[in-house]
Protein backbone atom coordinates (compact mmCIF):
# COMPACT_ATOMS: atom_id res chain seq x y z
CA UNK A 1 0.00 0.00 0.00
CA UNK A 2 2.94 2.32 0.65
CA UNK A 3 4.05 1.94 -2.99
CA UNK A 4 0.61 3.10 -4.16
CA UNK A 5 0.89 6.33 -2.15
CA UNK A 6 4.44 6.94 -3.40
CA UNK A 7 3.34 6.31 -6.98
CA UNK A 8 0.43 8.76 -6.64
CA UNK A 9 2.72 11.46 -5.20
CA UNK A 10 5.28 10.83 -7.96
CA UNK A 11 2.56 11.31 -10.63
CA UNK A 12 1.56 14.61 -9.00
CA UNK A 13 5.14 15.93 -8.72
CA UNK A 14 5.62 19.17 -10.70
CA UNK A 15 9.22 20.05 -9.92
CA UNK A 16 11.76 20.74 -7.21
CA UNK A 17 13.31 23.76 -5.47
CA UNK A 18 16.63 24.32 -3.70
CA UNK A 19 17.32 26.91 -0.98
CA UNK A 20 20.13 29.35 -1.77
CA UNK A 21 21.79 32.15 0.19
CA UNK A 22 22.13 35.43 -1.67
CA UNK A 23 24.04 38.53 -0.63
CA UNK A 24 20.90 40.43 0.37
CA UNK A 25 18.32 37.65 0.88
CA UNK A 26 17.69 33.93 0.68
CA UNK A 27 15.85 32.55 -2.34
CA UNK A 28 14.87 29.31 -4.08
CA UNK A 29 15.94 27.99 -7.46
CA UNK A 30 14.62 24.96 -9.24
CA UNK A 31 12.72 23.31 -12.03
CA UNK A 32 8.98 23.25 -12.78
CA UNK A 33 7.64 20.50 -15.05
CA UNK A 34 4.64 21.01 -17.34
CA UNK A 35 3.20 19.54 -20.54
CA UNK A 36 3.37 21.30 -23.90
CA UNK A 37 0.60 21.27 -26.54
CA UNK A 38 1.83 17.87 -27.80
CA UNK A 39 1.71 16.31 -24.33
CA UNK A 40 5.51 16.27 -23.99
CA UNK A 41 7.07 17.12 -20.63
CA UNK A 42 8.81 20.51 -20.56
CA UNK A 43 11.13 21.62 -17.75
CA UNK A 44 11.43 25.33 -16.95
CA UNK A 45 14.11 26.75 -14.67
CA UNK A 46 12.69 29.14 -12.07
CA UNK A 47 13.86 31.39 -9.25
CA UNK A 48 11.66 32.36 -6.29
CA UNK A 49 12.02 35.41 -4.07
CA UNK A 50 10.09 36.59 -1.01
CA UNK A 51 7.85 39.54 -1.86
CA UNK A 52 9.46 42.38 0.10
CA UNK A 53 6.87 44.86 -1.22
CA UNK A 54 3.85 43.04 0.19
CA UNK A 55 1.31 45.80 0.80
CA UNK A 56 -1.77 43.76 1.70
CA UNK A 57 -2.81 40.37 3.00
CA UNK A 58 -3.91 39.44 -0.55
CA UNK A 59 -0.45 40.11 -2.02
CA UNK A 60 1.68 36.99 -2.63
CA UNK A 61 4.33 36.00 -0.10
CA UNK A 62 6.65 34.73 -2.85
CA UNK A 63 7.08 35.57 -6.53
CA UNK A 64 8.23 33.02 -9.14
CA UNK A 65 10.35 34.17 -12.08
CA UNK A 66 11.63 32.34 -15.14
CA UNK A 67 15.37 31.85 -14.62
CA UNK A 68 17.86 33.10 -17.21
CA UNK A 69 21.46 31.97 -17.56
CA UNK A 70 23.67 34.96 -16.79
CA UNK A 71 26.28 33.78 -19.35
CA UNK A 72 23.72 33.87 -22.13
CA UNK A 73 22.68 37.12 -23.81
CA UNK A 74 18.99 37.97 -24.32
CA UNK A 75 19.40 37.42 -28.08
CA UNK A 76 20.83 33.95 -27.63
CA UNK A 77 18.07 32.85 -25.26
CA UNK A 78 15.37 33.56 -27.88
CA UNK A 79 17.47 32.58 -30.90
CA UNK A 80 16.25 29.10 -31.86
CA UNK A 81 14.52 25.93 -30.81
CA UNK A 82 17.90 24.23 -30.37
CA UNK A 83 18.76 26.80 -27.70
CA UNK A 84 15.46 26.05 -25.97
CA UNK A 85 16.08 22.32 -25.95
CA UNK A 86 19.61 22.85 -24.62
CA UNK A 87 18.33 24.97 -21.75
CA UNK A 88 15.64 22.36 -21.01
CA UNK A 89 18.31 19.66 -20.81
CA UNK A 90 20.45 21.76 -18.48
CA UNK A 91 17.39 22.35 -16.27
CA UNK A 92 17.40 18.68 -15.36
CA UNK A 93 20.93 18.93 -13.99
CA UNK A 94 20.00 21.44 -11.29
CA UNK A 95 19.36 25.11 -10.65
CA UNK A 96 21.42 28.08 -11.80
CA UNK A 97 23.17 29.79 -8.90
CA UNK A 98 24.25 32.91 -10.82
CA UNK A 99 20.79 34.47 -10.97
CA UNK A 100 20.37 38.23 -10.69
CA UNK A 101 17.93 39.51 -8.05
CA UNK A 102 15.15 41.61 -9.59
CA UNK A 103 15.25 45.29 -8.64
CA UNK A 104 11.70 45.07 -7.28
CA UNK A 105 12.83 42.68 -4.55
CA UNK A 106 16.09 44.36 -3.47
Amino acid sequence: MSNTKESEWKKRERGALWKKQGQSQNYLTGVIKSLDDMGQEVKSKVIVFANKNKTSENAPDFIIYESKDMNQSDEASTDSASTDSASTDSASTGPDTNEEIPALLK
